[in-house]
């Protein structure tokens, strides 16, 4: 739904707001009590620099001075999360926007993020880095887990990442071995196989085979061609294979390979009276293919003294997005992008593992980063008809160290200071013809390089008041390198700049009742300087421009409570105020003052779970689960004349397990509440994008 900006705003109710700081108020007052419990017996040892505490915690983040959520595979498969836009407001203050296709999927946390160009987060999967948003949006098979970092990271990780950083991890065949078979049958035909199977052969080597395929029919209408708009197929196939030849050394080397064919451009004409999306009419055939082969070694070796590990990455990336730019069942231009990505990557960290006042780790990252890109773009409704042809040969190298040092200074209060050097160079290699008929004509023709240096030291103060309970103070400084556009009118918007901040945070971490109820809080504070913001040309896409200072403030609260047996339940809150400080977007206009687009405003998402014995032919036990997930408002572009007000969807599932048979009956928003997943404005006309309705089904796993 679209309001003008004058319009009453719909915001979260007041009752909430109301309890939310009553609890705030309450933590803040339990947090700070005493107990006499030390932690000289806390000992630690980091793997993929999150922390794996001696005591029992929630997750494996709680000991780490940074805002930070984990979900394991069980609960995923719970709430029905399939591909990473589900979790968006699921984790505070975190969206993966539904542009498009998996090629145009951004991603924000806190404010900070980017629509087209090198995400501000960073994401590894079993270590292996992600750099560009086309290779973000993967099927989430046979994961062990994944774990969301909020704020600069860059002092511990290979890739620089100014917003966060998410960790996605496979199940190890040293940890769970056996076969699974998963079935998922739903609306709109949406229709998934998958299978896992993991092998222990001895005590030094296992292996584990996965793979999944998934199609689904799409729920977008192209009237013109009366067909779906949307639809989707989709399939992986991922190899692991771990060597433990001593205790002291180990070795891992993944593959991964995932096939995408998908509708693209399904925007209609948004009718502002309804305030939905009013149809979809496109005459050309929109779609975008996606080939990912990823493959990564580990190498490990630690004693009593250090840990040592080699991460060598690898990725091929090869897509083709051809889409209906008019938008409309008229043949008027549409365009066909190709690219083809290499990326090869490698990064080594030592720290220290013997137990002291003193603790160490260094860092070294380094990468060569291929991209070929292509552009065709057919003008039908030019007179005589032409083609634009731009072909782009783009590569960056660079490094990166770092270092982070742990001060003991008493027993529970503890410094961190880290620092980091990052050195990029680009070079982008530009051709642009227009070709009319058999003549071709030169229009544009670059060879530009850039090199960008920079320095982001990063501070925390943590105090820990026993060994459940901190508090915590976070002073970073993040870095985004600059770039080349692939769409330009004028010299001086060929290339854009680099964008810094500055990250202030507080938090605390702590427990109540004897460990039934664990509460993380956060409050913080990003200024901002040249942030990358996103700009339309007309009839030819989008460009980058820093758009001056913006400042992002905001909190986050999650929970987590098991007040009986049996039952659970977690909550998460995050509120963002992201505005422009300073922005001028040309002589006569100044969006100083308004809010930043795609970044909503609150993020809320509430799941409660109850299993119930019950033994019988069909079940050991029935399990339940209801969750109710909302986020906004959402403003559209940088001058607020339209925005997505808050919405909420309530999803629900009732499963039975027997033996090692799981089935579940789910639904997804139930209430069938109507909401826009993305809204523009071109040549005058608003378009947009509906967001997922309702949605039902059911979900078969056997393991033997």
């Amino acid at each position: 739904m679209i309001t003008d900006r004058k319009m009453k705003q719909n915001n979260i109710p007041l009752t909430i707001f109301r309890r939310l700081s009553l609890f705030i108020v309450l933590l803040q007052v339990l947090t700070f009590r005493s107990n006499a419990e030390d932690l000289d017996t806390l000992r630690q040892y980091t793997l993929d620099s999150i922390v794996v505490s001696s005591f029992k915690l929630p997750n494996k983040t709680w000991a780490v001075p940074v805002a930070a959520t984990s979900m394991n595979a069980k609960t995923m498969e719970r709430r029905q999360i399939v591909d990473m836009k589900d979790f968006s407001a699921t984790i505070p203050n975190f969206i993966m926007v539904n542009r498009d296709t998996r090629l145009t999927s951004s991603v924000f946390i806190r404010g900070i993020g980017s629509l087209i160009n090198t995400p501000a987060v960073a994401m590894y999967v079993d270590g292996v880095p992600h750099f560009e948003k086309s290779s973000f949006d993967i099927n989430l098979a046979e994961i062990d887990n994944i774990t969301f970092l909020r704020g600069p990271q860059g002092t511990l990780y290979g890739r620089n990442a100014m917003g966060g950083i998410i960790l996605v991890n496979t199940t190890s065949p040293f940890v769970r071995q056996g076969t699974t078979i998963k079935l998922r049958y739903g609306s709109y035909n949406d229709a998934m196989i998958a299978f896992s199977h993991l092998d222990k052969i001895n005590e030094q080597f296992a292996y584990g085979v996965s793979g999944n395929y998934n199609h689904n029919d799409g729920f977008i209408e192209n009237t013109y061609k009366n067909e779906k708009a949307d639809q989707l197929n989709t399939g992986t196939l991922n190899l692991r294979l771990e060597w433990r030849p001593t205790n002291s050394w180990s070795v891992r080397f993944v593959n991964g390979f995932e096939y995408t064919r998908q509708g693209a451009f399904a925007y209609g004409v948004v009718d502002t009276v309804k305030n939905y999306v009013d149809s979809v009419s496109l005459d050309h055939d929109s779609y975008y293919d996606r080939k990912i082969y990823d493959s990564g070694l580990q190498i490990d070796y630690h004693n009593s003294v250090f840990w040592l590990r080699s991460q060598t990455s690898f990725q091929l990336l090869n897509d083709e997005y051809n889409v209906d730019q008019d938008a409309s069942a008229k043949d008027l231009y549409y365009a066909i992008q190709g690219e083809k990505q290499r990326l090869v990557s490698e990064e080594i960290n030592i720290k220290n593992l013997n137990e002291s006042r003193y603790n160490w780790n260094f860092g070294l990252f380094a990468f060569n980063h291929n991209i070929d890109r292509s552009t065709d773009v057919f003008m039908n409704m030019a007179k005589p008809p032409y083609k634009l042809v731009k072909r782009y040969n783009d590569y960056s190298r660079g490094f990166a160290v770092y270092h982070q040092s742990e001060f003991h200074l008493t027993p529970k209060l503890r410094f961190v200071a880290g620092i980091r050097y990052d050195y990029e160079h680009d070079h982008s290699d530009f051709i642009e013809n227009k070709v009319t008929g058999s003549e071709t004509k030169l229009n544009n023709q670059y060879d530009s390089p850039l090199t960008f240096t920079q320095w982001t030291p990063k501070f925390s103060l943590q105090y820990w008041l026993n060994s459940d309970n901190q508090v915590y103070a976070t002073v970073a400084k993040g870095y985004k390198t600059g770039g080349f556009n692939t769409v330009f009118e004028s010299e001086d918007e060929r290339t854009f700049g680099p964008e810094t901040s500055w990250n202030y945070e507080i938090g605390a971490k702590t427990s109540f009742f004897e460990k039934k109820l664990f509460v993380e809080a956060a409050l913080f504070y990003i200024d901002i300087k040249n942030q990358q913001i996103k700009q339309l040309l007309d009839l030819q896409g989008l460009k980058v421009h820093n758009a001056g200072n913006t400042v992002s403030k905001g909190a986050e609260l999650s929970l987590r409570a098991n007040p009986i047996r049996n039952l659970s339940l977690s909550a998460s809150y995050g509120y963002t105020h992201a505005t422009f400080k300073d922005y001028v977007y040309n002589s006569t206009v100044n969006y100083a003052g308004n809010f930043l687009p795609f970044i909503p405003k609150h993020t809320l998402s509430i799941n409660l779970e109850k299993i119930f014995p019950y033994r019988s032919a069909i079940s050991d036990q029935i399990l339940f689960n209801v969750g109710y997930t909302g986020m906004g408002e959402i403003y559209w572009s940088e001058n607020n004349e339209t925005k997505q007000p808050f919405y909420g969807t309530l999803d629900a599932g009732l499963g039975t397990n027997k033996g090692k048979v799981n089935f579940t009956l789910w639904v997804k928003n139930m209430t069938d509440t109507k909401y826009l997943g993305y809204y523009f404005v071109s040549s005058g006309r608003k378009l947009g994008k509906p967001g997922k309705p309702f949605t039902a089904g059911v979900s078969l796993s056997y393991s033997l």
